[in-house]
């Protein structure tokens, strides 16, 4: 796109991202109960990084906001659930309690290759559902003259 086309014209290429990229998924909460009733430990284990599991092992509403988190984030990623382990993306609170997203191994390397440097989230739950929106963002001029819109 030359610089003075104003024009919008969107990011076709599945391996490069804009300034800034925006993921949501949402997931019943019985869903996650469910599969922690009939899978246990090992589901927890192929999902939940430890430190996840030590906080909300037992807490269906908590594990299905981070099970949204990670797909919102793999949305972020352009991969979806295929080439990223669950388990390299983390969701912890800080000590105020605010969600802060931790990108590990297969993550952290795809958000590399597409030049992000933050993830910001946002978490909630009702009774009956879970939702995450992640937005992740390229340093200012970090970016190309083609990425912009």
């Amino acid at each position: 796109m030359q610089a003075s086309d104003d024009r919008y014209q969107p990011i076709w290429d599945p391996e490069a991202a804009g300034p800034v990229e925006v993921g949501v998924d949402a997931i019943e909460i019985e869903r996650i109960a469910a599969a922690l009733e009939r899978f246990g430990q090992r589901f927890l284990n192929r999902i939940y990084t430890e430190r996840e599991r030590d906080r909300y092992g037992t807490r269906p509403a908590e594990l299905a906001a981070r099970f949204a988190a990670k797909e919102a984030v793999m949305k972020v990623l352009g991969t979806g659930v295929r080439g990223i382990r669950w388990r390299d993306i983390e969701t912890l609170p800080n000590r105020r309690g605010k969600p802060i997203v931790q990108l590990h191994e297969t993550a952290a390397n795809r958000a590399r290759e597409l030049g992000f440097r933050h993830v910001a989230i946002s978490l909630t739950h009702s009774r009956t559902d879970s939702i995450a929106v992640v937005a992740a963002t390229k340093l200012p001029g970090s970016y190309g003259e083609d990425d912009l819109i």
